[in-house]
């Protein structure tokens, strides 16, 4: 089991990435950066203000975590279960269609 901060920052960082105004103005900014069409001026601007913005205000800086014990490796995007719940839940029979490995 995660410790309980840990899951509270995820779920701090969560709600900071899905701000639709923070995406926006932050992609509009790593565009001009990439566009072949703006000046260096403003590209340089544009670096500028990203430096200022928040670090966690990132995509890159969520991590994913299982929504039963909050474990950060192993998961499982369409599960979103970490492989030890996964286990588990499987032999319970909670999950229809997965198959035991064996060779």
């Amino acid at each position: 089991m995660a410790k309980k901060s840990e899951i509270a920052r995820d779920k701090k960082l969560r709600k900071l990435n899905n701000h639709k105004q923070n995406r926006e103005t932050r992609d509009a900014l790593r565009s001009k950066v990439k566009s072949l069409d703006s000046t260096p001026e403003e590209k340089l601007l544009a670096m500028f203000s990203l430096q200022n913005r928040k670090v966690d205000e990132s995509v890159t800086r969520h991590t994913r975590r299982c929504w039963k014990c909050g474990r950060p490796h192993g998961v499982y995007r369409r599960f979103e279960l970490c492989r030890c719940c996964i286990r588990s839940a499987f032999t319970k029979g909670w999950l229809v269609g997965l198959r035991k490995a064996s060779w």
